[in-house]
């Protein structure tokens, strides 16, 4: 399986992202040696399938195999994760809502306002042509993903609640937002500001580049400062050693992948094209001279310059 977020593309889908049957794994991160439930229709159960962990009727999530009182385990106000109202997620004896939901969306508690989402927003999915994807909204990492292409909404639900609960991720939020704006960014970004954005966008944490919707960990390279190379793969012509001023081929010979920045410019070192002369300003990589809008990036964060330079010369490709 694939490394975060290209062998499949992802779209954020308002719609259409979840059937009423389905039958495969939920893994755990990116691992598929890491199963977290097999889910069945409107039942999840334990990896090896023997128990039944949990099971849902009408709009409530029942612990175990019997519907009973006593096994309620979640309340729900609908069974559509998709809904477009903010929906109320009830965990047993809780007369207020402790999580809800919206738009394929999980938060911590329930507020209608935009401000109280944005503050609050624990989980979101994603959807490939053969996956669904939760992701960490805090720091936007990959924290589970369906081995299929429609998850029922109802076992969406219980999934991305069971990842909130598992990784803590109410602790988190909070602790980021006692940090004070731009103090501890957690990642940075990059994407055209024209054209196609969704497939084009990328992120860097400070050590991995990839990009921001796809989950294929061939696409994920790593800079440690000097050398920059992809994750997987053991290719000694794929990595670059960088020096502060000059980028280029570890281990071969070739001007061609060869590039320099003097403080104020980045651009090859082979040929004379003003348009791949890239200068940073004001959060925008363009080139040097103007007109040419297609070339043009949207820097959101910090992005080192051999980082940017494996974006720019498309090294690091998106798909």
């Amino acid at each position: 399986m694939s490394y975060h977020k290209r062998f499949f593309t992802f779209f954020l889908l308002l719609v259409g992202l979840f059937c009423v049957a389905g039958n495969s794994y939920v893994y755990l991160g990116a691992d598929t040696t890491k199963k977290l439930f097999y889910a069945s229709n409107n039942e999840i159960y334990s990896p090896d399938k023997n128990d039944l962990l949990y099971f849902q009727k009408g709009n409530i999530f029942y612990s175990g195999a019997t519907e009973d009182r006593s096994n309620i385990f979640l309340l729900s106000s609908s069974m559509d994760f998709n809904s477009n109202d903010l929906e109320a997620l009830y965990e047993k004896d809780n007369r207020y809502p402790t999580y809800s939901f919206s738009e394929n969306k999980l938060y911590l508690g329930k507020t209608e306002s935009s401000e109280f989402k944005a503050r609050n927003e624990l989980v979101h999915v994603q959807r490939a042509k053969k996956w669904l994807a939760f992701y960490s909204t805090y720091n936007d990492s990959l924290i589970g993903f369906y081995a299929a292409d429609s998850l029922p909404s109802s076992a969406a639900i219980i999934v991305a609640y069971t990842l909130a609960r598992k990784l803590n991720l109410e602790n988190k939020i909070k602790a980021k937002q006692n940090i004070l704006p731009f103090d501890d960014a957690p990642f940075a970004t990059i994407k055209p500001i024209i054209g196609n954005q969704t497939v084009n966008e990328w992120i860097w944490d400070g050590k991995l580049l990839r990009p921001r919707w796809n989950i294929d960990q061939r696409l994920v390279w790593t800079f440690d400062g000097q050398t920059a190379k992809p994750l997987y793969g053991n290719n000694v012509y794929d990595q670059y050693t960088w020096d502060g001023e000059n980028f280029k081929p570890s281990w071969r010979s070739d001007n061609s992948k060869e590039w320099s920045w003097d403080g104020s410019q980045i651009k090859p070192v082979w040929g004379n094209d003003p348009a791949n002369v890239y200068v940073i300003e004001s959060g925008v990589v363009r080139p040097s001279t103007g007109g040419h809008p297609e070339k043009e990036w949207r820097m959101e964060g910090n992005i080192p310059v051999p980082v940017l330079i494996l974006i720019l010369s498309g090294t690091a490709r998106p798909y």
